[in-house]
């Protein structure tokens, strides 16, 4: 026998007596009969993937008889359909490791068995073996969402720690949950990430402390956390969240016990730590939050002994109003307004404007205007107090005052789309 004839014969016999013409290429790249596809999902933090081949139906009956019943079958064509999991996870409430599995299907008429094999690199199903099962799940077959000439997997119903992945094809689904330990993943992925870069700053440290707080989850790591971001740098977002952490794990069914705990050990770390005027005036606005006007009065003091500035002063304000003592509050803040700069004088009109004082926001931008009348910004924002408070000749010139200072971009992008509100032309000498 000539070696060409042979190798025809040869072909002919592996693809099952099929002429060449229809067969599967196996020594040259020709599009697939059942081409590969691959689909992603992450559920929490935990990434699937699953990899098959996509046979398709051809006017053929599939459930019984080209996939009989009884026998079990590779989930797809031409090779293994693979299903892989980055983290433990739970199949139908079952526990399944970390890893990559081959995915076979037992097909029964009133109900079917899930296979995930240890033997990932199988070809099909020709190997297969019971002794690699890793995993086997019963389940009832469904109605698929439509009519599959070609298989696909799909992932539905999709939340924090959960999903369902289902195989359809032609007129049958077959779903299985998927749910995963989404603290448990995000904790393990955050010891690992800690030990690199994130871990040289206070931030790294820091988010994953308040990760466990928020959830409340892992909280005596979590305090762990939390002091190793203070001890890189102290500030008043890593303090706090620190103390927040101690009143939970102290006191975690009391609410008051546990607000108390939590301004003791923010109170105790603000004097063993060199603390600044912005750790104080954040920790008098978190006291004040919880109302506990005395230790917000003290920090507040703190805070202004080491910076007299309108920050300070107004968090103190604040706490006067409160506490019913007007006539200091009032002196105090004009007082705060006297050595407060520009930009500290425009935020707090805004923070006036917006937060339904219109009118006790003229005066303030009124004055920041007295103070610095060659800044364009401070003009563009006394126009926009002036239309809040439905003043349109006094917004105009306002807004026409800051064009002639030949204001940047922003600020000029600002005044035009007031005057056209305003249906104001504007002329052209008005114009930078």
């Amino acid at each position: 026998m000539k070696p060409v004839t042979y190798f025809l014969n040869l072909l002919l016999l592996l693809c099952g007596g099929f002429t060449v013409t229809t067969a599967q290429s196996f020594v040259l790249t020709t599009p697939d009969i059942s081409p590969k596809s691959a689909v992603f999902q992450t559920i929490g933090v935990t990434e699937v993937s699953v990899s098959y081949n996509r046979p398709s139906v051809k006017g053929r009956k599939i459930w019984g008889e080209l996939v009989p019943y009884q026998a079990i079958w590779r989930a797809g064509a031409n090779g293994n359909t693979t299903i892989q999991f980055s983290d433990n996870v739970k199949i139908e409430g079952k526990e399944l490791p970390a890893g990559k599995y081959g995915f076979h299907v037992l097909p029964m008429e009133s109900k079917t068995v899930l296979i995930f094999s240890k033997n990932a690199d199988d070809w099909g199903n020709s190997n297969y073996s019971e002794n690699a099962d890793a995993l086997r799940v019963e389940i009832q077959p469904a109605e698929a969402d439509k009519f599959y000439e070609h298989l696909p997997f799909t992932f539905d119903d999709l939340k924090n720690n959960s999903a369902t992945c289902a195989l359809q094809w032609e007129r049958k689904k077959f779903p299985f949950k998927i749910e995963t330990d989404v603290h448990q993943a995000v904790l393990a992925k955050m010891r690992s990430e800690l030990q690199a870069k994130p871990g040289f700053t206070w931030l790294g440290w820091h988010e994953a402390a308040k990760y466990c707080l928020t959830n409340k989850v892992n909280l005596e790591e979590g305090l762990g956390w939390a002091s190793r971001s203070v001890f890189i740098n102290p500030n008043n977002f890593n303090l706090i969240t620190k103390a927040e952490l101690v009143g939970e794990i102290k006191e975690p069914g009391d609410e008051t016990k546990k607000k108390e705990a939590t301004l003791a050990a923010l109170d105790s770390d603000l004097a063993a730590i060199n603390c600044t005027w912005k750790e104080y005036d954040a920790a008098a606005k978190y006291a004040l939050k919880l109302k506990n006007h005395t230790r917000a009065s003290d920090w507040s003091s703190k805070a202004i002994a080491q910076s007299s500035n309108m920050t300070t002063l107004m968090t103190k304000v604040q706490i006067l109003e409160e506490t019913g003592k007007e006539k200091e509050a009032q002196k105090l803040r004009q007082e705060a307004i006297r050595v407060a700069t520009n930009t500290e004088l425009n935020n707090y009109g805004y923070q006036l404007l917006y937060g339904g004082k219109e009118k006790e926001s003229l005066e303030i931008f009124e004055a920041n205007t007295q103070r610095h009348p060659a800044d364009p910004n401070v003009w563009d924002s006394l126009g926009e107090a002036y239309y809040t408070n439905n003043m349109k000749d006094k917004s105009v010139a306002a807004f026409k005052k800051s064009l002639s200072l030949n204001p940047p971009d922003n600020v000029k992008a600002n005044t035009m789309n007031f005057l056209r509100l305003m249906n104001v032309k504007i002329e052209e000498e008005n114009r930078p």
